[in-house]
């Protein structure tokens, strides 16, 4: 198994390689940031990675009017585009105090 996670990493980077220089970036920014809120709010939280170019992606984008990216949706009710991560966590740290 760890032979199979070593390989898919191997190609992970190489594929990311391909990219150019900002998406790369942007890429790793929040893959980072995703993880940091993974491991500060664990099991409070739930997060989805949605493709916008996805059917998924381009529904959503028209139900909650997401006209720029990273945007994350909170509890269906509020939204936040942007890199802010402190704003972020102040909004995830409101949703979370409200029954």
């Amino acid at each position: 198994m760890s032979d199979q996670v070593g390989l898919r990493a191997k190609r992970d980077r190489a594929m990311l390689n391909e990219y150019p220089k900002e998406l790369k970036e942007d890429y790793l920014f929040l893959s980072g940031w995703i993880r940091e809120l993974s491991q500060k709010y664990g099991s409070r939280i739930l997060i989805r990675v949605i493709d916008a170019q996805s059917f998924q992606g381009v529904y959503k984008s028209i139900r909650y009017w997401v006209h720029r990216y990273p945007t994350f949706i909170i509890n269906h009710r509020k939204k936040y585009t942007g890199k802010d991560k402190d704003r972020l966590d102040a909004l995830l740290q409101e949703n979370l105090a409200t029954p």
